[in-house]
């Protein structure tokens, strides 16, 4: 299939190897820039460097998935190779100080275009959930959003993957968290939201001196717009002596994947909880991958709905439709790493808590850990 679109993953971690694997289901031909590029299976076409892909096949789109400190430098050298280049990058596109020479770099390419992946901005679980407001809430608003995303991360730290010492719990799941209050809220609450200092005494945090950040728990109210209270952990749930996890945030079952991606809705009579994969029945039994759960829960019952989606491959089928369709290019949109960038900035202005090196400390997961 000669004329197959071809798509350079550019960093083969873990990001990367899923970029590859779905790609490659999606029917596109792949290759990969790695350093270690030589331990690929052969069938795959690799390099270590960007100069050395060949022009032969030219390449289409370039999937930039290496650690967002080289993201820029990644961005910039593709340009400079391809002005016209199509480029899809991991979340965070960049640090927050480098956004003005992001800026820069894409208005002298002109010709070039860029979309950034945020994977739960494209779950379909999310129009479900909004269909089902409609339907459950008529006519009322939004009263209260809180999404939860966790995952013990301390055996990955342990191993030097993950870490993120720029925004600490920051860099990890939030952009992801306000990429689905983005889909809750109206519009220009969600901008007002994205680009206002978080005030200190809305947030909450756990300190590592390794990591800078291991939790955190925002909670406030935006001009004109509801309760919204995020929270996320990279080290399960005990993050610092004396930390305590939001009482509506179930802890996950001993034994049981440490992962949870929970968004819950308060309008009106209703309240709507949507658990994004991976999901286990009461006793906790898992449901199969990418089968996501919806409640819906007011006065007259309960209902509940199982949806079956790959929130990754529908973020890969937008962005190559972005970055093909035709029209005026996509802007990048930086808000979400300024308000990132602003929460680090606060958080390191406050009292740190007693936690000692988690990154050090990597317990048996399937022991039982009370806050």
């Amino acid at each position: 299939m000669p004329n197959r679109t071809h798509v350079c993953v550019i960093g083969h971690g873990v990001a990367g190897r899923l970029h590859h694997h779905l790609l490659t289901g999606l029917g596109v031909r792949v290759s990969v820039v790695d350093p270690l590029a030589t331990a690929l299976p052969s069938a795959t076409p690799a390099v270590t460097r960007i100069e050395d892909v060949p022009h032969d096949p030219p390449v289409d789109v370039w999937s930039v998935c290496t650690p967002t400190a080289a993201h820029l430098e990644t961005v910039a050298a593709v340009l400079k190779r391809d002005p016209r280049a199509r480029l899809l990058v991991e979340k965070p596109v960049c640090r927050s100080w480098e956004a003005p020479e992001l800026s820069a770099l894409l208005a002298e390419y002109d010709e070039s275009r860029l979309v950034v992946m945020n994977q739960y901005a494209h779950t379909s679980a999310l129009g479900v959930l909004k269909a089902a407001m409609k339907e459950w809430a008529p006519g009322h608003p939004v009263d209260a959003v809180r999404i939860a995303f966790g995952k013990d991360r301390r055996a990955d730290i342990a191993a030097g993957r993950f870490v993120d010492r720029d925004y600490g719990v920051f860099g990890y799941e939030w952009l992801h968290m306000l990429a689905l209050l983005g889909a809750v809220l109206p519009r220009d609450v969600q901008h007002r939201y994205l680009t206002a200092d978080p005030r200190p005494g809305d947030l909450r945090v756990a300190h590592d001196p390794e990591l800078t950040s291991v939790a955190a728990h925002d909670l406030s109210r935006p001009d004109g717009g509801p309760t919204v209270e995020l929270y996320s952990t990279i080290t399960g749930p005990r993050a610092a002596p004396g930390w305590t996890v939001p009482a509506w945030c179930p802890r996950p079952l001993p034994g049981r994947e440490s992962r949870q991606r929970l968004v819950q809705v308060a309008a009106g009579p209703a309240h709507f909880t949507l658990e994004l994969a991976p999901v286990s029945l009461p006793g906790g039994t898992p449901l199969p991958p990418n089968m996501h759960r919806l409640t819906m829960r007011r006065p007259a019952g309960e209902r509940e709905w199982l949806i079956h989606d790959s929130p990754m491959e529908n973020a890969l089928r937008w962005a190559l439709s972005a970055l093909f369709a035709p029209g005026a290019r996509p802007e990048a949109d930086l808000r979400g790493i300024g308000r990132i960038s602003r929460l680090a900035a606060l958080a390191r202005t406050r009292e740190r808590l007693p936690v000692g090196a988690l990154s050090r400390r990597v317990p048996d997961p399937t022991v039982e850990v009370k806050p």
